[in-house]
């Protein structure tokens, strides 16, 4: 895809990574920074170190470049915290947030900040993101389930503004900013409240990231129960964005994407309780059969995974179980007023 825009007519960018005990990657992650196809003296980054305890920030040190900037954080305050602070010291008019482990493709910050388009009111230009599959991970089911997620934030885009953003890649206009507290989830929050204010979020694939997947279940099961309540508190806190009659469509769409997603497991369980009440008429008790076979399927997977052996035809049912466990999990952290602030990379 070429960009219609010339080097003369794009924007200063700053990217910005807050880190937590990245030294393994951080390097790379800077290389890969200085290297995209932008004017140099236009891109700069910003890695802010949340108190890692790796050497992190000494890895960034030894790097010569005056186009990176390290800001420190001696006590541990989150990535909210991290990204506000960010982008006070921010010296580019458009913002690219991203991860530490996510490598861009050459072209990805032009191709995001190509994406802005004033007449369109848009606000936020999210790229794409492709998980490889963990060297320890049996299985790619995180791929596919990212791959399925594409699909509909490609939905959304079309439809008229995505819910949310890639944390590892998405670019905000620098004026448009909001900073959040530091128990906010800012990929899902800032897109929303921006939404709200009438600015879109669009889907632009041709900015790509790679980078690998969680390591294992329990990992995955760990980052799903953090943003889930996370999120659920964002809309807690911000109830507006759920009302159809204050926030329209946009309302409706998270209701249908996000909230009743969320909520799968509770009406799961509805549903096997009901067919073992009806399970003496043939059809529910079929149902009910079908249903214990399936969750069998996915227990029996995880031990397999537990004990350390590939669940092999299972891991799909135990993939599937998983996570329904961590909507599970999430809900139940954001009813006990569980809050989480800190991270830690599941990888």
């Amino acid at each position: 895809m070429t960009s219609r825009w010339g080097d003369a007519d794009l924007p200063s960018v700053t990217m910005i990574c807050a880190a937590y005990n990245e030294a393994a990657v951080i390097a790379a992650k800077v290389e890969n920074t200085l290297g995209q196809d932008y004017p140099p003296e236009r891109l700069d980054l910003i890695i802010v170190d949340d108190g890692s305890t790796d050497g992190t920030a000494a890895r960034v040190r030894d790097i010569a470049s005056a186009r990176v900037t390290l800001l420190e954080q001696p006590r541990r305050r989150g990535k909210t915290a991290a990204l506000n602070r960010a982008v006070e010291a921010a010296r580019g008019s458009v913002l690219v947030f991203t991860d530490a482990n996510a490598l861009f493709d050459p072209a990805a910050v032009r191709h995001l900040v190509t994406g802005f388009d004033a007449a369109e009111k848009i606000g936020v230009v999210c790229g794409e993101v492709t998980y490889r599959p963990h060297p320890q991970a049996g299985s790619g089911e995180e791929s596919r389930y990212w791959d399925w997620e594409a699909l509909l934030k490609r939905a959304e885009s079309n439809l008229g503004t995505m819910l949310g953003a890639h944390g590892p890649i998405h670019a905000v206009l620098r004026d448009l900013y909001i900073p959040l507290p530091e128990d906010m989830i800012n990929d899902f929050t800032l897109p929303l409240l921006l939404a709200a204010r009438g600015y879109r979020t669009v889907y632009q694939p041709p900015a790509r990231s790679v980078e690998t997947g969680t390591r294992d279940l329990a990992s995955e099961f760990r980052r799903k129960r953090r943003i889930i309540q996370r999120s659920l508190y964002a809309l807690w806190k911000h109830p507006h964005l759920l009302n159809p009659f204050a926030s329209g469509r946009l309302a409706v769409q998270l209701w249908a994407h996000k909230v009743l997603r969320w909520l799968t497991p509770l009406w799961l369980l509805g549903l096997l309780v009901s067919s073992g009440a009806l399970s003496r008429q043939p059809l529910f008790a079929v149902l009910l059969a079908l249903q214990l076979a399936a969750y069998g399927a996915g227990f029996l997977g995880l031990a397999l995974h537990a004990a350390g052996n590939r669940p092999g035809p299972l891991r799909l049912p135990a993939y599937m179980l998983a996570m329904m466990g961590a909507s599970l999990a999430g809900i139940y952290w954001f009813v006990r007023g569980k809050k989480f602030v800190t991270w830690e990379p599941q990888r």
